[in-house]
């Protein structure tokens, strides 16, 4: 029995030699293969791969070199808000209550009106998260008075590198305190002419005969005016939305709240404060909100979470104090910190490594459950920014991954899980190329089902 079992252990040490004999071949054919690409070699191509469970690096090319990531950079925005935020999303911070005079109410005196503060929650009246509204619900059942303190920096409304190009277009409108319809008026058919939503902007819509950008609408460069000129097709009218974003956003909250809600709001400096303790009005399941910025990519509710996460952390929506925060107390460990200044990625300031980020997704594979966090990632060929790409051969995915993608840049981070059920973790970037980012994503996918075949 004895001989038995040590001839078992020799057969089983040797095939387990000649399986990482078999890993280790591969990892250098890939490496090999990622460097030679005939796609790769005419750009800058970055990539890593990391077994998820034990960290152990497998392949790397230019994984310490900075890239462009593009909207890669929500992966970085996703870790905060899982580390920063419970299972809802903030939405009204109550800083104190105005108490009525010498009427006694229950035995104490009762409340005149609520002191409230925005929280940069950009669910309040979005057209996605229309089920979950307590924000609504209690600014039309109390009085409320939205303070604003002088002592802290005003929320910019437009994040630093972002293009001028973008100015006018529904993927990038402006940051607030207090985030209104998503910050952008919608334009649709309304059966014999363009409706504007907010009402407040019908008479601000104007008609062109000049070509106008696309999709056939535009913001004029100064004020909440819409420019739009024929085109759109006659069969495509009732299905067409146009999104643009409102300007000076700041300034207009509490207009638009009081065309909503019926009543008049006036910002008020903090100092009429009581001894009423601070509080929130909870609103969207975060979960719910994570998977519209990865899912779709918006980097509307990207910017605005990061902005929430401050002020839960910070008492403050800027992004410059919860960024330094997650650099050196989340992933301080990791090699190679990077430069990173918004929350979508919009910027071309951004800079991040292969390996860095891959550090990031390895992390969060150890804190998170598996099936959640597989869950907040767009799934190959199935759902979101993937569903026509990184299909599995079986019809069932195999990569979760965020995608991210602007002029000359071509980038994707996430799970793989191969045929033999291991998890691993990689991260493609691209950078410099010209012409259409699809043969990158072929060219992705080629070598994502090749080692999901092979491990």
């Amino acid at each position: 029995m004895r001989i038995c079992l040590f001839a078992l252990c020799i057969l089983l040490h040797a095939s387990c030699a000649t399986t990482r004999r078999a890993e280790r071949h591969f990892y250098k054919r890939l490496k090999l293969e990622v460097e030679t690409s005939p796609v790769f070699s005419t750009a800058y191509t970055g990539f890593n791969l990391v077994d998820a469970a034990t960290g152990r690096a497998l392949c790397a090319v230019n994984a310490d070199r900075y890239f462009t990531p593009a909207s890669t950079t929500k992966i970085l925005t996703l870790a905060t808000c899982l580390k920063v935020l419970g299972d809802s999303i903030p939405g009204l911070r109550i800083t104190g209550a105005l108490l009525g005079g010498d009427e006694i109410r229950g035995g104490t005196r009762w409340i005149q009106a609520y002191f409230v503060e925005g929280t940069g929650d950009p669910t309040f009246l979005h057209p996605k998260f229309q089920a979950w509204q307590n924000v609504f619900q209690f600014l039309k059942t109390n009085s409320v008075i939205f303070t604003s303190d002088p002592g802290k920096p005003p929320v910019t409304r437009l994040g630093p590198g972002w293009c001028w190009d973008d100015y006018s277009e529904g993927y990038s409108p402006e940051r607030s305190t207090f985030p209104i319809y998503g910050n952008v008026a919608t334009i649709r058919w309304g059966g014999d002419n363009w409706v504007v939503h907010p009402k407040r902007y019908q008479d601000s819509l104007s008609h062109q005969w000049a070509p106008v950008t696309r999709p056939y609408f535009q913001r004029a460069e100064a004020g909440n005016r819409f420019i739009h000129s024929d085109g759109v097709p006659d069969e495509q009218l009732f299905a067409f939305e146009a999104h643009i974003p409102i300007f000076n956003m700041e300034q207009q909250k509490f207009h638009l709240l009081s065309d909503t809600i019926g009543w008049s709001y006036d910002p008020v400096e903090s100092g009429n404060d009581t001894d009423y303790p601070d509080s929130f009005i909870f609103s969207t399941p975060v979960d719910t909100v994570y998977r519209r910025m990865m899912y779709e990519s918006d980097n509307f509710v990207a910017e605005q979470l990061l902005l929430t996460c401050a002020g839960v952390k910070y008492d403050t929506l800027q992004q410059e104090k919860i960024i330094p925060w997650v650099k050196d107390s989340l992933f301080g460990a990791l090699p190679n910190p990077p430069r990173w200044v918004d929350g979508s990625g919009l910027s071309r300031y951004n800079l991040i490594t292969p390996r860095y980020l891959t550090g990031v997704l390895q992390q969060l594979y150890r804190e998170q459950p598996r099936e959640r966090l597989l869950s907040l990632f767009p799934a190959g060929g199935i759902s979101g920014t993937l569903t026509d790409w990184y299909r599995g051969p079986d019809g069932q995915p195999f990569v979760f991954a965020k995608s991210g993608s602007m002029s000359g840049v071509q980038c994707l981070s996430g799970y793989l899980l191969t045929k033999s059920g291991k998890v691993l973790v990689f991260t493609f970037m691209h950078n410099n190329f010209v012409g259409s980012g699809k043969p990158w994503k072929a060219e992705m996918q080629r070598f994502l089902l090749d080692i999901y075949n092979r491990l």
